[in-house]
């Protein structure tokens, strides 16, 4: 005869987990995603009260590392201006003027007015807040012969979220056949620093072309088979020579980070080799690191004599490629991941847009969050022309 069996005790439903185990649930949410968190906080007050604590935001972005990439600010101005990677869509600058982008790092887009135009504008895309920077005027004659750069101003931050905070801009160009000029322009002061000379002049690869930042010092790429550096703490520019004068001229190169975060430089060789170096610091010394077959890492019909390196995204090493078959993403780790960004190719320059995008950062948000579309409104006050 079998043995009785205990009888079940009927129980109300599992009661919630407290607050410390949502806590370790949601930190454990990947970013690429950024509908996510912010559609989980429109379950409930609870959820929005973890989901904005400063401990936890602070915690979730030590966790996950650099930024992710949100999408891409192109040049020319195609699709607004920006090629969306995930359902994040930016604020952007009033149509009514041609804003054209020209830089992208730490929170924050650099925008030229028309070419030809003696003003920039630095926009928080996450949150809209915007500050018009006027170029000096020795700049208004230099439209496509200098690069302009944008970066967070405060003292040991980890850029993992540079929103709100002070900031630096950084023009290198040249005046035609006259000697090259840097300033940098700091927030604090609302005043760009006395410019600095070197010569011969040293013409940038590409209208825009984007800049590598490494420590205090900004490197450009010249037509003139050379690299430019800016120093920004001591404002002095000096000339560096690049691995091999062959690869600078056009789109085949550009600058990048190298894996120990020191200067770098990426170039394709014969359409189908992606050649990597780092430059031994203090010397003028460059270190070849690898060489990627191209054919293994996009589609074949993506080889042609067009493809081009056009941008690259710093703390993640991604670079961006253009082909014939459209912009793809390679990542320079061991990884070796590979995205397509978009099927269009008449892009000249892709500046990647990277941040978090947390419930806390987006004042104006509408729920419910389609995360098909997940749009922020846009601000509605008066952009400053």
């Amino acid at each position: 005869m079998n043995p009785p069996q205990p009888e079940r005790r009927r129980g109300g439903p599992p009661s919630d987990p407290n607050d410390d185990v949502l806590g370790e649930i949601f930190l454990r949410i990947p970013p690429d995603d950024p509908t996510v968190l912010v559609r989980l906080s429109a379950v409930c007050s609870r959820w929005r009260r973890l989901l904005t604590d400063p401990d936890f935001l602070r915690s979730y972005r030590i966790l996950h590392g650099p930024p992710p990439i949100l999408g891409f600010f192109c040049e020319p101005k195609v699709c607004s201006g920006f090629i969306p990677t995930t359902a994040f869509r930016p604020i952007v600058p009033s149509r009514s003027v041609r804003w054209l982008p020209c830089d992208s790092r730490h929170g924050r887009a650099l925008f030229i007015r028309d070419p030809e135009s003696s003003q920039l504008l630095a926009l928080d895309p996450m949150t809209g807040a915007e500050r018009l920077l006027r170029v000096p005027e020795i700049w208004s004659y230099m439209s496509w012969t200098w690069s302009a750069s944008v970066f967070c101003a405060v003292g040991g931050c980890n850029h993992l979220n540079c929103h709100g905070g002070p900031l630096r801009a950084a023009l290198v160009g040249t005046d035609f056949w006259k000697p090259t000029i840097a300033a940098v322009y700091s927030s604090e002061t609302d005043a760009w620093s006395d410019p600095t000379y070197i010569g011969p002049p040293n013409f940038i690869s590409l209208p825009r072309a984007a800049s590598v930042l490494v420590g205090n010092a900004l490197y450009v790429l010249c037509c003139g088979n050379n690299i430019l550096e800016f120093d920004m703490a001591t404002i002095r520019l000096a000339e560096i020579s690049p691995p091999f004068v062959d690869y600078v001229y056009w789109c085949h190169a550009c600058l990048v980070t190298a894996e120990g975060g020191g200067l770098g430089f990426a170039a394709i060789k014969g359409q189908t080799r992606l050649h990597l170096w780092s430059k031994e610091e203090a010397t003028d010394r460059w270190n070849l690191c690898a060489v990627k077959d191209l054919e293994t890492l996009l589609p074949r019909y993506a080889i042609s004599p067009m493809i081009a390196l056009i941008g690259f995204a710093e703390g993640v090493r991604v670079i961006v490629v253009r082909t014939c078959a459209g912009i793809f993403t390679i990542e320079l780790g061991s990884s070796e991941r590979v995205k397509v960004v978009t099927m269009r190719g008449e892009i000249n320059a892709a500046f990647p847009f990277m941040s978090f995008c947390t419930p806390a950062q987006i004042p104006n948000l509408k729920y419910p969050v389609n995360s098909q579309n997940f749009q922020i409104d846009r601000l509605t006050e008066k952009r400053a022309k």
